[in-house]
């Protein structure tokens, strides 16, 4: 158990470490939606550092890194691409008005505690899969490989396929090509977040590579962590957004379609 809490102390530290520098610059330019974009290559950074700083280079940690760098770039370059050129966020600006309501300092420690800090932690507890393949670098569980990197692949495929989806969606309504009132066609036929529950699965196949290892059982903390978040507050945030915004025709993909995991649609 000491490998593990100093592995993932170290783990911790870099994050936190890497969370601060974002906070710095956002509050530069005074943008604290630039966070989002940090959010995945922080897992990556943590990553590496934390094998170079424990010498823990083995396959487990080389299987770790690659499968991280790529869910790390492919979100962040998203987001990126997303946010570039755009004001702050609605949700980050929201809070920015109400938190500067109660003066300068209170915005500025409650904007890195609530939103770096916080996160920074999140980010730990959820990336408990890589801190225990990093812990025990040379086991090799194959099987537990094999199956986990097939369910990574799985969720990665359905949440970048999701995303493309509905990025190409909204570009259509921005273009006014788009009649739609909702995204309701492709993956979201079968669910109302295909792209948050790519990202649930690809977390629950990294915590069944490390399953196998003394301790393993820690792994499961970053799948349940990231499950719970996208199930009980993203997704209800955005489900009553939708609801305020297009109440009758959401209630209607409400009652026909799953909210989470992809199932074939019912009839009304």
């Amino acid at each position: 158990m000491t490998l593990v809490l100093t592995t993932a102390g170290i783990f911790c530290l870099i994050v936190i470490m890497t969370t601060s520098l974002v906070f710095l610059v956002a509050m530069a330019i005074r943008d604290n939606s630039i966070m989002d974009i940090a959010y995945g290559p922080t897992f990556l950074i943590a990553t590496t550092a934390t094998i170079w700083l424990t010498n823990s280079f083995g396959t487990l940690p080389l299987i770790a890194t690659v499968l991280v760098a790529i869910w790390s770039a492919r979100l962040g370059l998203r987001i990126l691409k997303k946010n570039i050129g755009t004001p702050e966020d609605a949700r980050y600006a929201a809070w920015r008005h109400a938190w500067q309501e109660r003066g300068q300092v209170y915005f500025i420690v409650r904007s890195y505690l609530q939103i770096y800090i916080l996160q920074g932690l999140i980010i730990t507890a959820v990336a408990s899969p890589v801190i225990i393949m990093i812990a025990y670098p040379f086991s090799l569980p194959l099987w537990f490989v094999i199956a986990g990197t097939l369910l990574w692949c799985l969720g990665i495929m359905i949440e970048a396929v999701a995303d493309w989806q509905l990025d190409r969606f909204i570009a259509r309504k921005k273009a006014g090509t788009e009649e739609a009132k909702l995204m309701t066609t492709g993956l979201f036929r079968y669910s109302r977040r295909p792209n948050y529950f790519g990202e649930s699965l690809l977390w629950w196949g990294l915590a069944l590579i490390a399953l196998p290892l003394s301790y393993g059982y820690l792994a499961l903390i970053g799948p349940i962590v990231i499950t719970y978040i996208v199930t009980r507050v993203t997704g209800p945030m955005l489900e009553a957004m939708f609801l305020e915004k297009y109440p009758d025709a959401y209630r209607a993909y409400m009652r026909r379609t799953s909210y989470f995991v992809p199932w074939p649609p019912r009839t009304e």
